[in-house]
């Protein structure tokens, strides 16, 4: 209830109390004018005015009582929402307390967040720089390691050519005079002895004396050599075009240990497709035909051992 309700309702009993209805004092007015006993009404209403008085003197102290409990009333219901603001202030000042501190709390967190996120930043770096470092330094000792494998295989090719080589002058040693003739006290070397042809790093000898297959050996294998082995297609037509004669000549392959495996006499089993065998042959006629022989057509045929036929001698040229 507002303060202008209140003093709406106090003027409104006061004028009632003052000022009784004009309404009533006419009505009076007129039956005592009209009626025969207006005189004794008049009387009565003489008499009636104390009471009025005291009506009037109790509604006045109404009338002044109704704004003292109404602002008792007020002030009650403003003292009570007072405490409350005061209550809910005290409040919210602690709860901006409490938020500034955790503020300050979070902001000392965050610098030290950012310290240690800038030192883990400074740790990265350095360790990306390190790795780099060490990524050159990888490449770099790579690139040094494939040169030295480079030059590892080189000299390990020349150490395997030097000890060919020493192999080759140690079993030409004895017959040195062969490859190193003494000519008006001087030696002269040259990669073949006199007599024998040379083709890329061998030398081959073409026999003039015919002899068996195992005698034919033992003159080669005398000379340092030992009968022909027969490599590749190119040979093959190397020795068919330097033969001196039609008739065959002895190879270094044979199946006398094991009949139909033939075997080249370093014991190396001959190959299909390094084979040059005449059509039809070798067919090992009447059972006894266990050697190879060069023939008529430039191709192989197998013959008998004892025969007596020229040889082929082959043997490693000397390195100059």
């Amino acid at each position: 209830m507002d303060a202008s309700t209140v003093s709406n309702m106090s003027e409104g009993i006061y004028i009632g109390l003052v000022s009784p209805d004009q309404d009533v004092y006419s009505t009076v007015d007129q039956t005592s004018h009209n009626s025969p006993g207006a005189q004794h009404t008049e009387r009565s209403g003489q008499r009636s005015r104390p009471y009025s008085l005291a009506v009037v003197c109790v509604g006045l102290c109404a009338l002044l009582l109704t704004p003292a409990i109404v602002l008792g009333v007020l002030y009650m219901s403003a003292s009570q929402n007072y405490s409350m603001r005061c209550g809910g202030m005290e409040e919210f000042r602690a709860n901006i307390s409490t938020l500034n501190k955790n503020k300050d709390q979070l902001q000392r967190d965050n610098d030290s967040l950012n310290t240690q996120k800038d030192q883990v930043q400074r740790d990265y770096n350095s360790l990306n720089t390190q790795k780099d470092q060490l990524q050159r330094d990888y490449n770099s000792l790579n690139t040094q390691n494939i040169q030295l494998q480079r030059d590892y295989n080189s000299l390990n090719k020349d150490k395997d050519q030097l000890q060919r080589d020493y192999d080759a002058v140690v079993v030409k040693f004895p017959i040195l005079d062969q490859y190193c003739p003494l000519r008006s006290q001087k030696r002269v070397c040259k990669p073949c002895p006199e007599g024998w042809e040379q083709r890329n790093s061998k030398c081959y000898y073409f026999s003039t004396v015919k002899k068996s297959w195992n005698d034919s050996r033992s003159d080669c294998l005398k000379q340092g050599a030992d009968l022909v082995i027969i490599e590749s297609k190119e040979e093959q037509d190397f020795i068919s075009k330097h033969r001196r004669e039609d008739d065959g000549y002895w190879i270094g392959l044979s199946d006398s240990e094991t009949e139909g495996t033939w075997l080249w006499v370093d014991g190396t089993p001959l190959q299909k497709d390094k084979a040059f065998w005449e059509s039809g042959q070798p067919n090992d006629y009447r059972g006894s035909q266990d050697c190879a022989v060069i023939h008529l057509k430039n191709e192989w045929n197998d013959f008998r051992c004892p025969e007596p036929l020229r040889s082929v001698c082959k043997t490693d040229a000397l390195p100059l």
